[in-house]
Parts: C-alpha cells; sequence; structure tokens
C-alpha cells in the first residue's frame, strides 16, 4: 500500500512541476494552454485510478486472526457432525446387535417348537385311530384305552396351539429379518455420512496448516500476526485489570498453594514462560507456558473459583479465564471444547474443558497463565515440582 501511496505523490509532483514551469511567449500559450488542459485531465485521472487501487487494497486486507478463528470454528462444527455421527453409529450399532439376539431367540425357539410338533405327529402317526382292531389285539383294557385316547386328544388340542403359535412365530421371525435388514441399511448411511464427514474436516485441518505455513514463511504476513497477537494479549491484559480493580481484596487462599498445585492437563512442556524462540525476539504468547498433549485431552482447574471469561478471544481461541480471588486468575487457552460457562462455580480438579489441534501460528499445546493483579507469574513456580515433563 505505501509503495502506490509514494507512486501517487510522485505522479503528482511531476504534473505539477510541469504546470508551475514558466511560461513561454505569447505565440505559444494557446499550444500549452491546450497541454495543460491535457495534463490536468491526466493529473485527475492518475489521483482516481490510484484512489481506486488504494480502495481496493484496503477492501482485500483481512485480519489473520479473524481467518484462522473462522477455520477453527469450521473445524469445530466438522467436529461436532462428525462426534454426532459417532454417536449415531454406536446407538444404530446397539438396535442391531438387539436385533440379531432377538432373531437368534426367535430361531432357537422355532426350531424347538418345530421338534416337538414333529414328535406329536410322528406319535399320532404310530399311533392311528382307535377302532375295533385296537380293542381287540390290545393287551389293555378298554377303559385303559379310552383314558389314552382322550389323554392324546387333549395333546392334539394342546399342539394345536402350538401350531398356530409357531406359524405366528414364522411371520415375527421374518419381519424380524426385514427390520434387521433395514437397521443395517441404516448404519451404512450413517457410516457414508461419518466419512464425508471426516473428509471435510481433514480438508479443513489442510487448509489451516497451508496458512498458517503461508504466514510463518512470509515476512509481512509474520510481523501482520504478530501486531495483531499483541492486540489480543493487550485486550487479555485489560480485561483482568478491570476485574482486579473491580474485585479488590478478597480471599488469600490461592497464595498459599504455591509449588502444590497440579498441572491442567498431563504432559511436556515445551514452550516456558518468558522464553522467546522468535527470531525477532517477540515476547508474545511467552506470558505462560505450553504443554504439549493429546488432542481432546481433558483439562482440569487447577483450583476453585468463578468462571470470569469461558468464549472465543481473538488470537488465542477458546479461552477459559478462572477467578481465584486475591487477584489471581488462571488462563487456558487453545481449547477444543469449553464445559464451563462464564459465573460457573468451579472446584479444583474440575474438568472445564478439552484440549485442541496443536497447531496455532504462535506455539503449540495447552497454553496457561497463571496472573497476579494482571501480571504475569512463571506457573511452574505454582505447578508441582515434577508434575510435568521439560525438554
Amino acid at each position: 500500500m505505501s509503495k502506490r501511496l509514494l507512486n501517487l505523490l510522485l505522479t503528482v509532483a511531476v504534473m505539477l512541476a510541469g504546470l508551475l514551469a514558466p511560461s513561454p511567449c505569447p505565440a505559444e500559450t494557446a499550444e500549452r494552454g491546450h497541454a495543460e488542459a491535457l495534463n490536468i485531465g491526466k493529473l485527475r485521472f492518475g489521483i482516481k485510478q490510484q484512489e481506486l487501487m488504494l480502495e481496493q487494497s484496503a477492501q482485500e486486507e483481512r485480519s489473520l486472526l479473524d481467518e484462522l478463528q473462522q477455520m477453527e470454528e469450521k473445524i469445530a462444527v466438522h467436529k461436532g457432525k462428525v462426534d454426532e455421527f459417532k454417536e449415531k453409529i454406536r446407538q444404530q450399532e446397539q438396535v442391531l446387535a438387539a436385533k440379531e439376539r432377538e432373531l437368534a431367540s426367535l430361531m432357537e425357539s422355532n426350531e424347538a417348537l418345530r421338534q416337538h410338533l414333529l414328535k406329536r405327529l410322528k406319535a399320532f402317526y404310530i399311533m392311528g385311530r382307535t377302532g375295533f382292531l385296537n380293542v381287540t389285539f390290545s393287551g389293555k383294557p378298554l377303559p385303559d384305552l379310552l383314558l389314552t385316547l382322550d389323554g392324546f386328544h387333549s395333546l392334539i388340542t394342546y399342539d394345536q396351539a402350538l401350531f398356530k403359535t409357531y406359524r405366528e412365530s414364522l411371520t415375527t421371525l421374518q419381519r424380524t429379518r426385514q427390520s434387521s435388514e433395514l437397521e443395517k441399511g441404516v448404519l451404512e448411511n450413517f457410516l457414508a455420512d461419518a466419512d464425508k464427514e471426516n473428509a471435510a474436516l481433514q480438508q479443513a485441518a489442510e487448509e489451516k496448516q497451508r496458512m498458517l505455513q503461508r504466514v510463518q514463511t512470509q515476512k509481512d504476513l509474520y510481523e501482520q500476526a504478530l501486531k495483531e497477537m499483541r492486540k489480543a494479549e493487550n485486550r487479555l491484559a485489560s480485561t483482568l485489570a478491570t476485574t482486579t480493580r473491580t474485585n479488590g481484596q478478597k480471599g488469600q487462599g490461592f497464595q498459599l498453594t504455591k509449588g502444590k498445585l497440579s498441572p491442567p492437563v498431563w504432559g511436556e512442556v515445551v514452550s516456558r514462560f518468558r522464553d522467546s524462540s522468535a527470531s525477532d525476539g517477540d515476547m508474545t504468547f511467552a506470558n505462560g507456558i505450553s504443554i504439549a498433549t493429546g488432542e481432546r485431552t481433558e483439562v482440569y482447574a487447577v483450583y476453585e473459583g468463578t468462571v470470569l471469561f469461558a468464549d472465543t478471544m481473538r488470537g488465542y481461541g477458546k479461552m477459559i479465564i478462572i477467578d481465584h480471588e486475591g487477584q489471581y486468575f488462571t488462563v487456558y487457552a487453545r481449547l477444543d471444547a469449553i464445559r464451563v460457562r462464564q459465573g460457573d462455580p468451579i472446584t479444583q480438579g474440575q474438568i472445564i474443558g478439552t484440549t485442541g489441534s496443536t497447531d496455532t501460528l504462535f506455539g503449540s499445546g495447552l497454553y496457561f497463565e497463571i496472573r497476579h493483579d494482571a501480571v504475569a507469574e512463571d506457573p511452574l513456580l505454582w505447578l508441582k515440582p515434577g508434575s510435568l515433563a521439560q525438554p
């Protein structure tokens, strides 16, 4: 943008120099007047063109942090959909497993019923009808034969009900098989949708990675990002300073925990307090420590307090600030999910969120700060010695 402005000024200077040159003799006045009119027209046209270019350039400028935040939100949406499909798949697999168990039970019952009916039919066939020959050649007296016949007729009546049950169970079995096939189809649809969302998530993550590489390899973009991060850090400090003036001195419990706190996550320290690895010595994001840990690892509150902030802050991503009174605050940034809301009371060790992607413009892992009177202090001095791995 500065080069365009310089070109504009040079153009104006050259044209003005031509306009302010010494006047020629009267014979040349008409021609010079015509030339000056042309020069003025060109000057106005050049100014207009430069103004349009400057305006277009201003419109094209975008905040790197805003762009990164939009990418993070896009990734979060895809992650949410993937989790939703995973839950649907899990529930569908449970439904399908129940259908399979029901189908197996019905098949077992039907087979037992079928074998029972086959035995009945075989016995009825062997016995045949009770007639003159049965009475004549049987070794049993007639009353016993009649009792046997009555009992057998009762069994036949009972077996008729079994036949009806068997036919109904066959119908139920067929319907259950059809239902199971439909449930399998639903599961396959969920799996296909989940694959699409995973592909979209991967594409968004790659887009974010390309942006990070572009910013880190182009000096002007990196300097712009640094400038925006300094503004973000100033907003954070201003927020804490305002809260400090409002709350004043209250409880003094937090200051007694120095060197005794458990870390917010278990992992390795990849960036220490006041340790800048940037080539320009910039101290942005050096007011705390960065802890490398797995993605979606649960994040714990190091001490009891009240949630002061639980939302997205430009440059920090999803962030939580907890007020521990006594003008002490803890800051947790680069989160994937937030599980608390502003104003919530917090207990020590409570799960407040989960970690997110480790790739950011400035640093990696969970970012953690401890502040007193809005002034940053070294978190490692407050945590239990040896609780975090250090390079």
